[in-house]
């Protein structure tokens, strides 16, 4: 009997026999000059170059494929229409017979964002394949792969046995320049295979003796210094393939017999595309072209299914390339290419305002139906790096049925328990979700082996959500994935491939929800946790951009109302994609190359001065020349404000307006004394040590004090993660950290009975921290304004709290939810949870008193017992050296309170820090006017999307119900605002954590 070995060796030989010519492509035009091959030029980035020529394809019988051996990737255009790509996995196209007018439009990055700074093409060639055999000889190499990894050893040892008694008698013996065609065609590559190790897995690896011939002689031989051995007639290897291939078809049929095929797959092309990662968004659109133009001459062949979120995307490529959008359009009239995820781009979605979440869908879904006519209806977050447990409802009010992601499975301490559950969110929406095993999968028999022996619930859900193609940096799948899915449902004891439809597979799907486990609360992913706080700069630009656009679309809605302003809905919109695509989950969470944020945070500002010039327009248009005060948040709000530096206390009306008048209450003073400062005001005391740390903290409503030691203590820890460097954080640096050095002693730098400050300077290494801590006449709050000149890297820098509880467990902020997690380290789960999100707050309460962290910008949190940790910077050198460095700012507030989160009123403290008031100034104020009153949040005001009335987004901070009064009865909508789900009256209730999206004729009544 054969062994392994010798099997993959006459199948090598097969394969290489069935090249049979090759034409080189030495002369190309560049920018209207003629050049030949190699090219070397030096190249930034972002540069394309254009090489153009003409080819005629023989009209042979055979398959003919373009070649193309360079670094970087390529569209490929033919006849001036996009036909694929040349990239790290694709460097070779078939080509149709005739003659042609060939362009490569060529980026230097490989699919992985690596280059060196240059374009090279080495050479191009046209090769002439037989390409049955080729294809059969890929089956018996997928076979031997597959046998590496059977653990069933008489499974095992038939197959080998078969593959040996159809091989053992073949003849076949390649040529040199067939080895050496076969190794150009399949293994030549760019940067991405040669230097980064991310080669092909649809292919079996070259064999070691293959390189060998090609390298020492078959280079020789193609440039005519050395001669060729013979290679069989074509005739001879006809007759060896056609017996082959009829052995094989009977031996895997006798094996299906005796190990009959297990479970079911229902498989769809796909590609992951990040939108910025280790490149730009410029080069995602080029990915785009690329990728699709690949999937679509694919789809036109051979009848695939393909699915692909990102309505963003399908804009882009509705801009660069309308007939290509056209043909994607009617392969998604013919439900072959599926629209999934629902969303504008698979964002973040724990680092976002839950409208944020919300307009994801809006936007996303009202794309989709209104240029394709239908909505996606399977939610598709495969990369994302956690799930809130407020995201059900925001998917099943968008209208998805099932929900499909993958990065549970990257969980380091504790395996998933499920793979196929019922998710059930914090407001008791539940929705199914179906784990794909990858989301990237080759289409290879040891592929669906291992899927299928790693899926948990193949009981409860008999089959797979099979995702197969390259990605993340696009590309798709290849001919030799589509062409081995034939092959798949021949061999034995994997699951049965299922071409399926949406529609098919939704039904399976929904026929086992019944037999689902149930999952409730968040689904935390294990790693990744300090992409909660990495990029400083792009995390708080985010926040103030959500902030002012929510307040620019409330204003120009009422103004809109009143009749004094017409509603900018274009800009609105505009302003809303832009940051939609910058929540992107590679980009928001910090993890993406210098020169993405370098755009990211340029456009960014610009988002956040349009929009403000929004709030300007129709705050001076409502005030018309009056001195007012506005609250876009539905409760009064008493707060010290300063006009042209003169600081006064105020009361606001609830979500509205009324004329500037100070209010003469409270106090606040202090004074330094035994190296201390104690700050006090009618509410609080404040004791702060020379160190600008917290020792004590006295909530004089409810006689408690809130510090058990000192706190605010700044430390540094060194944060050297084995391999995510922006992405992860190791626990054990944590335990060890270096306080900052004091280099300038706390001292009061500001007293004027409204404002007490209290400025500190810090220093770790090169880097420096000043510190202004505030405390205001009539708050309860305590301000900590942090600015920083960082250069120190591989560092993590955390603000430690030690309160007055005993708490087993802690409050944390979601998008439109709260949830609660251990505070506590008994279980292996527990445990893993060392550092968790959140979205503006983090409250250790104990039912009789709690403290509260309030922070809009930075998301990462440490709480083991009563210790609390707010990150506050993480400056990895990858994949961006200058990450978190040079200048930056942000602020923090502790707030004590009585009760648990919600009855402390946590949520309004930081909603009124993350929305500041805001006046117009002028004459003395005489309008008042308040629109709602209540304790719900209003997450949204805006006109409409059909223009005829305005929605008003409403959610229920709480786990109880809630009623608010609305200015007037009206419908309830689904989120994109494309169903009527039924009639509301003026006064709504809101059952706990609940989203309703309302829409009403008009805000403000004649």
């Amino acid at each position: 009997m054969l062994s392994l070995a010798e099997v993959e060796r006459k199948a090598f030989d097969l394969m290489a026999t069935s090249i049979r010519k090759h034409k080189t492509i030495s002369s190309w035009e560049l920018e209207g000059k003629k050049i030949s091959l190699p090219l070397l030029l030096e190249a930034k980035p972002g540069d394309l170059i254009v090489l153009k020529t003409r080819i005629e394809v023989p009209k042979d019988g055979l398959k003919w494929f373009l070649k193309v051996c360079m670094e970087g990737n390529a569209l490929v255009r033919l006849d001036g229409m996009a036909y694929g790509t040349i990239d790290d996995v694709h460097t070779y196209i078939p080509i149709r017979p005739g003659k042609h007018e060939l362009e490569l439009i060529i980026s230097p990055l490989t699919m992985f964002g690596y280059h060196k700074w240059r374009i090279k093409v080495d050479y191009t060639m046209l090769v002439g394949i037989m390409w049955e055999p080729y294809v059969l000889a890929q089956r018996l190499l997928d076979l031997v792969s597959f046998i590496e990894v059977i653990k069933e050893e008489d499974l095992k040892e038939a197959l080998l046995k078969e593959l040996s008694n159809i091989l053992i008698s073949v003849k076949t013996v390649p040529s040199l320049r067939q080895i050496t065609l076969l190794r150009m065609l399949l293994y030549d590559g760019g940067l991405g295979i040669k230097e980064l190790k991310l080669g092909r897995f649809d292919v079996r690896e070259v064999r070691t003796d293959y390189m060998f011939l090609s390298a020492v002689y078959g280079i020789g031989e193609m440039k005519g210094i050395v001669h060729d051995i013979p290679k069989p007639t074509k005739e001879e290897y006809l007759e060896e393939i056609k017996r082959v291939e009829r052995d094989l078809e009977r031996a895997l049929a006798r094996l299906r017999k005796a190990f009959p095929k297990v479970g079911k797959a229902y498989a769809f092309a796909h590609s992951h595309i990040d939108a910025a990662w280790l490149w730009t968004y410029d080069e995602t659109k080029q990915k785009i072209l690329r990728t699709f133009s690949t999937i679509e001459r694919l789809m036109r062949r051979y009848g695939i299914t393909y699915v692909q979120s990102s309505a963003q995307y399908y804009e882009w490529l509705e801009s660069l390339d309308r007939d290509l959008f056209e043909k994607v359009k009617r392969f998604i009239e013919e439900g072959k290419w599926i629209i999934v995820g629902g969303m504008w781009v698979e964002s973040d979605v724990q680092l976002v305002d839950g409208e944020s979440i919300a307009r994801q869908f809006l936007y996303g879904q009202r794309y989709f139906y209104k240029k394709f006519g239908r909505t996606a209806k399977i939610g598709w977050l495969p990369d994302t790096f956690g799930f809130p447990a407020s995201l059900p409802q925001f998917l099943k009010k968008s209208g998805i049925e099932m929900f499909a992601t993958y990065k549970l499975l990257w969980n380091e301490r504790n395996e998933f328990p499920y793979h196929a559950f019922i998710w059930k969110g914090v407001d008791g929406t539940e929705i199914p979700v179906h784990l794909m095993m990858s989301y990237k999968s080759s289409m290879t028999a040891k592929s669906l082996y291992k899927q299928w022996k790693r899926y948990k619930n193949k009981y409860e859900v008999p089959f797979l959500l099979y995702a197969y193609g390259y990605g993340d940096g696009g590309g798709g799948i290849t001919w030799e994935m589509v062409e081995m899915m034939k092959h798949m449902n021949k061999v034995p004891y994997i699951p049965k491939l299922v071409k399926g439809t949406e529609e098919e597979y939704l039904r399976e799907l929904k026929a086992h929800i019944k037999d689902m486990p149930t999952w409730e609360g968040e689904l935390y992913v294990e790693v990744h946790r300090g992409t909660y706080t990495t990029n400083l700069r792009v995390k708080k630009l985010m926040a103030e951009a959500e902030s002012i656009l929510r307040s620019a679309e409330i204003w120009a809605s009422i103004a809109h109302s009143l009749g004094v302003m017409e509603y900018p809905k274009q800009k609105l919109d505009n302003l809303w994609k832009r940051i939609l695509l910058h929540q992107f989950h590679d980009v928001l969470p910090g993890s993406s190359i210098r020169e993405v944020y370098d755009e990211v945070e340029k456009d960014l500002n610009k988002v956040i001065e349009e929009a403000n010039s929004i709030v300007e327009e129709a705050l001076q248009k409502i005030s018309q020349g009056e001195a007012l005060v506005f609250n876009d948040l539905p409760w009064e709000r008493k707060e010290v404000i300063e006009i042209d530096g003169r600081p006064m206390l105020i009361k606001a009306e609830p979500l509205g307006w009324k004329p500037i008048e100070e209010i003469k209450e409270g106090y606040i003073n202090a004074q330094e004394k035994n190296g201390k400062i104690i700050i006090e005001n009618e509410l609080i005391s404040v004791i702060i040590n020379e160190e600008g740390e917290i020792i004590s903290l006295y909530d004089k409503e409810s006689k408690w004090e809130a510090i058990r030691s000192p706190s605010n203590v700044i430390m540094a820890h060194i944060d050297t993660p084995g391999t995510w460097d922006a992405w992860d954080v190791n626990e054990d640096f944590l335990i060890q950290g270096q306080k900052l050095e004091t280099i300038e002693k706390a001292k009061i730098t500001r007293n004027d009975g409204y404002i007490v400050e209290v400025e500190v300077k810090k220093k770790y290494g090169n880097s420096r921290l000043t510190q202004k801590i505030r405390v205001k006449r009539g708050s309860k709050l305590v301000e900590f304004h942090t600015a920083v000149d960082w250069w120190d890297k591989e560092v993590f820098l955390k603000a430690w709290f030690n309160f007055n509880t005993h708490n087993w467990s802690a409050y944390y902020d979601i998008p439109y939810g709260v949830v609660r997690r251990p505070a506590v380290r008994n279980t292996p789960w527990e445990q893993a949870k060392f550092e968790v999100p959140a979205l503006r707050w983090a409250d250790v309460s104990d039912g009789e008193h709690g403290v509260a962290i309030i922070c809009p910008s930075r998301h990462g949190y440490t709480n083991w017992d009563s210790k609390i940790g707010l990150s506050l910077l993480k400056s990895p050198i990858y994949p961006n050296p200058w990450s978190d460095t040079g200048k930056g700012e942000f602020s923090y507030y502790l707030y004590p309170h009585t009760g648990y989160w919600f009855e402390g009123e946590v949520y309004k403290r930081a909603l009124e820090v993350w929305s500041p008031l805001r006046i117009t100034q002028g004459k003395k104020g005489k309008k008042k006017f308040s629109l709602m009153r209540g304790d719900a949040v209003i997450g949204a005001i805006k006109l409409s999307e059909d223009g005829d009335g305005y929605i008003i987004r409403l959610y229920n901070p709480s786990k109880g119900s809630l009623t608010i009064k609305l200015p007037e009865s009206g419908v309830e909508l689904d989120i994109p605002e494309l169903n009527i789900l039924g009639k509301v009256g003026e006064v709504i209730k809101l059952n706990a954590f609940e989203i309703k999206t309302v829409k009403v004729s008009s805000l403000v009544k004649a």
